[in-house]
């Protein structure tokens, strides 16, 4: 079994947990979440309680052979957090989560790291990066890229051939046509649909989609 932790205890992070329990293969040990008192309880479970480990830096220690997921919404602090692992050991491994009750066609490419939500469904060509998230019931046509850290919200659907770049949000219940691409750091609102390519570093919403304004790194959009 692959021993696992998730960095993180909110409401994401426990989406990954209902996630991981289903899956056998997993043994899950814990929640890391540094704003939170080491040993607080995060679940209460009629099988087993879950508990915060502590800060990453000593769980990091342990040297206790387990991988980790990042259980953070937030593209920019999910990165954050995960360059926060890196720096205390450059060599700590991630683990993709993929929900037992998704449907992943054998020939899309799933990076470390990244965590596919129930309900979803993937077609075939298509690559997920690392760190992603491809949230509840989202549907992911054929040949799509995500880059890395980029993520949907619920319900998303895209076409075929749709590239999705680094650190860039799908607001919940949006759909991107085919061939569209969206560059680095972007954010389209929920219920958008994309018709057009998108720039970086901007939020777009609205049916079809218009550009609102520039947005800076790391702001707040969840």
């Amino acid at each position: 079994m692959i021993k696992i932790v998730i960095f993180g205890s909110g409401g994401h992070a426990q989406v990954i947990y209902s996630e991981i329990i289903k899956d056998k293969k997993f043994s899950f040990l814990g929640f890391v979440d540094e704003t939170k008192k080491k040993g607080k309880l995060i679940i209460k479970s009629k099988k087993k309680n879950y508990f915060n480990l502590g800060k990453i830096s000593e769980v990091l220690k342990k040297k206790n052979n387990f991988k980790g997921i990042i259980g953070i919404g937030s593209n920019f602090v999910r990165k954050k957090v995960y360059k926060k692992i890196i720096l205390k050991d450059k060599n700590f491994k991630f683990e993709k989560v993929i929900s037992r009750d998704s449907i992943v066609d054998s020939k899309v490419n799933i990076g470390d790291g990244s965590l596919v939500v129930s309900g979803s469904v993937i077609n075939i060509g298509t690559k997920i990066g690392k760190h992603c998230i491809i949230n509840t019931s989202s549907s992911i046509d054929h040949d799509n890229v995500f880059e890395d850290f980029s993520s949907t919200g619920p319900g998303v659907r895209t076409g075929g051939g749709v590239i999705v770049r680094q650190n860039s949000y799908i607001g919940i219940g949006s759909t991107i046509k085919q061939g569209i691409e969206i560059q680095n750091d972007t954010v389209i609102g929920a219920n958008s649909y994309v018709n057009k390519n998108c720039q970086k570093k901007s939020i777009y919403y609205g049916s079809p989609v218009k550009k609102i304004r520039k947005r800076s790194e790391g702001e707040h959009y969840l």
